[in-house]
C-alpha cells in the first residue's frame, strides 16, 4: 500500500475510517491542535473498539483542562492522549513545533518498514493545517512513508 496524503473538509467519513481500521488492530495516530477537537472528536466517536494508538494533541499554555474536557470521557480502550503544553520558550519554539516533532518521533517508532512486513495498517489524520511546521512534518511524512502501510490524512 502507497501512503495516502490527501487535504480534506472534514474528518474521514465514518465508512472510509471504518475500512481503513476495522482489521484487527489498527495503529492510530491523530493529531492537531485545539481548534481540531470537533474533528478528532468525530473521529473516536465512530472508532471501531479494537482500534489502539496515540493522541496528540497541542494546546496553549493553561488549555489542557479544557481541551481534555471536550473529548469523550472514556477514549477507546487502546488509545492514550498527550498533551503537548506550547509554553513560551528562551529558544523562541514556535506554535506546531512540538507537534511536528512528536509527529516526527511518532513515525520514527511505528511506521516503519517492520510495519508494512508485519501487515499492520497505520491509520494517521493530522490537523493543525496551515501551521508551518505541521505542514512540514506532513510534506516529509508523506514522502518518508511512500513504501508502508500508512493512510495520512490531512484537514
Amino acid at each position: 500500500m502507497t501512503a495516502l496524503f490527501r487535504r480534506r473538509v472534514t474528518a474521514p467519513a465514518h465508512e472510509e475510517w471504518n475500512a481503513m481500521t476495522h482489521t484487527g488492530g489498527p495503529q492510530v495516530l491523530l493529531a492537531g491542535s485545539a481548534d481540531d477537537l470537533p474533528q478528532i472528536r468525530q473521529v473516536l466517536d465512530h472508532a471501531v473498539h479494537c482500534v489502539y494508538g496515540q493522541i496528540y494533541l497541542e494546546v496553549g499554555a493553561g488549555e489542557a483542562a479544557s481541551a481534555r474536557a471536550l473529548l469523550p470521557s472514556v477514549l477507546p480502550e487502546g488509545m492514550s492522549l498527550t498533551l503537548l503544553e506550547r509554553r513560551p520558550r528562551a529558544d523562541g519554539a514556535n506554535p506546531g513545533e512540538p507537534l511536528a516533532r512528536a509527529l516526527t518521533a511518532w513515525a520514527d517508532e511505528w511506521a516503519t518498514e517492520d510495519a508494512l512486513d508485519a501487515g499492520q495498517i497505520i491509520a494517521m489524520w493530522v490537523g493543525y493545517s496551515g501551521n508551518p511546521a505541521v505542514d512540514a512534518a506532513c510534506d516529509d511524512l508523506a514522502m518518508r512513508l511512500d513504501r508502508t502501510p500508512v493512510h495520512l490524512h490531512r484537514d
